[in-house]
């Protein structure tokens, strides 16, 4: 007889307990509702219809983080730590596929936001313990910008739908 042996067969999905801790419902919706729109904005047949989407999507990121703008616990992998040519550190974390937060990474493009994490900071000593891949917890605040509710750093529409960096001031970081 081929097939599993009696008595061996794995568990079901179901039975198996997930290792992964949730994430915060906050974090939850703002990636569903940035996937939602992405995938919708793959189908759309012309421009027009992208900038509608995008219009539609930027009213149900503002829903997803309230009115604080506020990030409190999202979960994340660091994917970029680096420093600009003043030492203060560059930061990009991963909240979701193709979904990420992260600093300006140099000291002009800051200027009106001041996101570059500065050295002597205890932000930055917190860091100076990881590496980018780490598993890490953010907190912080978004940035208010009119295209997509917050600031947005792509160049293009399909960067900004179909993976947007949002400039974020970080407030804690933490593995």
């Amino acid at each position: 007889m081929k097939g599993a042996v009696a008595g061996n067969s794995p568990a079901p999905a179901s039975a198996v307990k997930s290792t992964v801790a949730p994430l915060p419902e906050q974090q939850a919706t703002f990636i569903e509702a940035i996937s939602d729109y992405k995938t919708r904005f793959d189908a759309a047949g012309n421009e027009l219809q992208q900038r509608v989407l995008r219009d539609e999507r930027r009213m149900a990121i503002l829903k997803a983080v309230g009115g604080q703008l506020r990030a409190d616990g999202w979960s994340g992998t660091l994917r970029k730590l680096e420093t600009n040519g003043d030492g203060n550190a560059v930061v990009v974390v991963r909240v979701a596929p193709n979904i990420d937060l992260a600093t300006w990474n140099n000291a002009m493009s800051d200027v009106l936001h001041s996101t570059l994490i500065e050295k002597g900071t205890p932000l930055y000593a917190a860091l100076v313990n990881m590496s980018v891949g780490d598993k890490v917890k953010v907190s912080g605040n978004f940035i208010r910008a009119e295209a997509d509710g917050l600031f947005e750093q792509s160049i293009t529409i399909r960067g900004a739908m179909t993976a947007p960096e949002f400039l974020f001031k970080f407030t804690d970081i933490s593995k």
